[in-house]
């Protein structure tokens, strides 16, 4: 096919902008040409399979990420075919359920970064005075490479609050993290008795 890349993307971004409904909409579609040029290249060729489906995937994930709305990223790859004059091409559903995927993917890491996040300090700690802390150990997360860095966070930050002594309670896996951390940093540490784990009735 004898199409301009450039001029191909273009007309995407126009077809695109029609459709935006945030300010954000308008600085994704500004900031995407080259991903945009990736997949209209891919497009064009005749095997491009998972290459195609994979860029399409990141565009979805770049316009989560990005605070981009679902209408964007629902009639993207729309507007990619008509810029394409591809209409109904073999590649235009797998395409468009790669962009969803990217961005529903996209949108729960970020849920779950927010929920992590909750667990840092100062919101897990309630001040006991004379340089004491009570901290709650309720992070979620079982990976004991992510507990061990988020209990390094916490004991820093309550080391350079000054603090002297905390007690911690918890689950067992977050709350171990959490003791050796803050021993680590020379805040002297009393444990509360272990969170029972949930029973199903």
């Amino acid at each position: 096919m004898g199409m301009n890349r450039e001029a191909v993307v273009r007309t995407w971004c126009e077809r695109d902008r029609q459709c935006a409904v945030l300010s954000a909409d308008h600085d994704i579609i500004e900031g995407s040409s080259s991903i945009r040029a990736l997949v209209v290249d891919l497009a064009l060729s005749n095997d491009a399979g998972d290459e195609l489906y994979d860029a399409c995937a990141v565009l979805g994930r770049l316009i989560a990420q990005l605070g981009g709305s679902p209408t964007l990223a629902s009639f993207t790859i729309e507007h990619a075919c008509a810029a394409l004059s591809a209409g109904q091409a073999p590649w235009a559903a797998p395409a468009r359920a790669a962009v969803a995927e990217g961005f529903a993917a996209a949108l729960v890491e970020g849920v779950r970064r927010e929920a992590m996040h909750a667990w840092d300090f100062p919101s897990c700690a309630v001040p006991l005075g004379e340089a004491a802390l009570a901290i709650a150990a309720g992070h979620p997360s079982d990976d004991d490479e992510v507990l061990a860095a988020w209990a390094a966070r916490v004991a820093k930050a309550a080391a350079l609050k000054g603090v002297r002594r905390a007690v911690v309670a918890g689950h067992d896996r977050a709350r171990a993290a959490l003791v050796e951390a803050l021993t680590f940093v020379g805040i002297e540490t009393k444990m509360s008795p272990p969170v029972p784990a949930a029973r199903n009735r």
